[in-house]
């Protein structure tokens, strides 16, 4: 069962409060890895726990086409100060995941090319397996598990679904079709209506292969999608939606997991902009502050 929406459709977030304004957050820690996919490929990560009472929940971040595992430091920073761990991974054949069976190899500029030499297609497989790695951590919360991914990522981590089984999925710009296969949008939805998370889709209007995947999952259960003008792609989201995404996170890794239960918040009165309903830390603060004196 997917989790209840809360307080209003992610397609009206806004104003974001960082979660740094409460003051200073320790450094999380970090921890190298390194796990064999079943093909070869040695993937590269790092795990960063911030400092939390009990276990963390995480995201694992897969990244896009021809970046690696540092493109999601802007996230990633405002995850953590709101206690959610990440974990980053360099996708096979990029960064740090280049050796396959003690032979070096890498992506090119030929995204289609890549895709087969690389195996692309294995992403979602490669992902569930650093999920069932994560779950094996001490001070992970396995229950809490999150998804990203941008471009080729944000398409890898929607097939993925269904068997990392996350709580909340990520996707920016999901694309790379032509990685997966003659019946990529079919699998796209089939990743969403097999999983149980809920999912959100950020895309450009002019990012045509990005835009129509987006429009190819919309409507279906759990998802939501944000669609701008213009031509960003991925990581270029960060610019202005990275306080809308780590709030998503933060409202189906933590909030979601403090006792209340669903009905019950979705039920909460929601504070609006111009009649415009509204998610963000400090509605958040104050409902659990009104709750509190009850």
């Amino acid at each position: 069962m997917r989790p209840a929406r809360l307080l209003a459709p992610l397609a009206v977030l806004a104003l974001a409060i960082p979660a740094q304004a409460a003051g200073p957050v320790a450094d999380p820690a970090a921890t190298e890895m390194s796990l064999t996919t079943p093909d070869g490929f040695v993937l590269k990560g790092t795990l960063a726990l911030p400092p939390t009472k009990g276990k963390a929940p995480v995201v694992i971040l897969a990244h896009q086409f021809h970046a690696d595992r540092t493109g999601w430091a802007p996230l990633a920073e405002k995850l953590h100060a709101r206690g959610i761990g990440t974990l980053a991974l360099d996708l096979r054949g990029h960064g740090a995941s280049t050796d396959k069976a003690g032979t070096e190899v890498k992506v090119t500029d030929d995204f289609a090319a890549s895709a087969k030499a690389v195996g692309f297609d294995q992403i979602p497989a490669d992902l569930a397996q650093a999920a069932a790695w994560l779950r094996k951590q001490h001070g992970v919360d396995g229950r809490r598990i999150g998804l990203a991914g941008a471009s080729v990522g944000g398409f890898s981590v929607i097939l993925a679904e269904p068997r990392v089984h996350p709580v909340a999925v990520l996707s920016l710009s999901p694309a790379g079709n032509v990685a997966f296969g003659g019946k990529a949008v079919d699998e796209l939805k089939a990743g969403i209506l097999n999983g149980r998370a809920s999912v959100l889709v950020l895309a450009s209007a002019d990012d045509k292969g990005a835009f129509d995947n987006a429009q190819a999952v919309k409507g279906l259960p759990g998802v939501d999608v944000l669609v701008s003008d213009g031509k960003a792609h991925g990581f270029d989201f960060f610019k202005d939606r990275t306080d809308t995404m780590a709030v998503f996170f933060g409202e189906y890794l933590t909030y979601h997991h403090t006792g209340q239960s669903h009905v019950a918040a979705k039920k909460a009165p929601a504070k609006s902009i111009d009649g415009k309903p509204v998610i963000n830390d400090q509605t958040l603060a104050e409902k659990r502050a009104a709750e509190a004196t009850k």
